[in-house]
């Protein structure tokens, strides 16, 4: 827990004192994170999608990772998000890749909000 909290204060104090920020894909590839180890479930697709049906979750969102995380990549992998029809707010977030037979439930959220999402800035 310490290394992921000077981790996250030593990107804020980049973030903080540089002068080029770019929010895009080539931007990311500038910080020093580091693979950290997560509290993440894998397991066959179909089962992991029966699971969330038989625990009464639908699917609202999805959002796909490309290749070389350029948006004219092929795609890798998709996120999904599923909302709790016995919890108001309560999310799950799943990563599934199209080669591969596994899917990984990411994230387990309670409180869910939609925020309105930022216009790209014109020139």
């Amino acid at each position: 827990m310490g290394k992921l909290i000077k981790t996250i204060c030593g990107l804020f104090f980049i973030l903080c004192l540089s002068n080029k920020l770019y929010a895009g894909p080539q931007g990311l590839s500038n910080y020093p994170w580091n693979l950290q180890s997560m509290p993440v479930w894998c397991g066959p697709i179909e089962m992991v999608n029966e699971a969330l049906e038989k625990e009464n979750y639908e699917v609202f969102e999805i959002a796909f990772g490309r290749v070389a995380a350029i948006p004219e990549g092929e795609i890798a992998y998709a996120v999904m998000t599923y909302a709790s029809k016995d919890i108001e707010g309560h999310i799950i977030r799943t990563m599934e890749t199209p080669t591969q037979g596994e899917k990984c439930v990411l994230e387990v959220l309670f409180n869910y909000k939609v925020v309105e999402t930022p216009k790209p800035k014109t020139n």
